[in-house]
């Protein structure tokens, strides 16, 4: 089976950050050029646009932000657990942590 369309992704999670990599055309000094950027979007918040000067540095970029985006899920799904232990079993488990 092939990978989903990036169209799709909006649609499968709506609760997340969608990152993509977007390009536009701009005039600059008496030519056209692409100026490339990375934008994450997230339902109720501010889009997020980081700019960058080729295709390349943009799709890097933009895993970067993948992977910081699952670091702070990661980060707070440990934060709700940690919250749910009573108060000696949370000290505990911050020591082992």
């Amino acid at each position: 089976m092939t990978e989903p369309s990036a169209a799709v992704l909006p649609f499968a999670l709506k609760d997340r950050w969608i990152v993509t990599v977007e390009g536009e055309r701009v005039f600059v000094n008496v030519r056209h050029r692409t100026r490339w950027y990375v934008v994450a979007r997230r339902k109720g918040y501010e889009d997020r646009a980081y700019h960058f000067a080729s295709r390349a540095d943009a799709r890097w970029g933009a895993e970067q932000l993948r992977e910081w985006f699952e670091t702070q899920a990661l980060a707070e799904r440990i934060e709700a657990m940690l919250n749910r232990l009573p108060p000696i079993q949370r000290e505990r488990a911050m020591d082992r942590l």
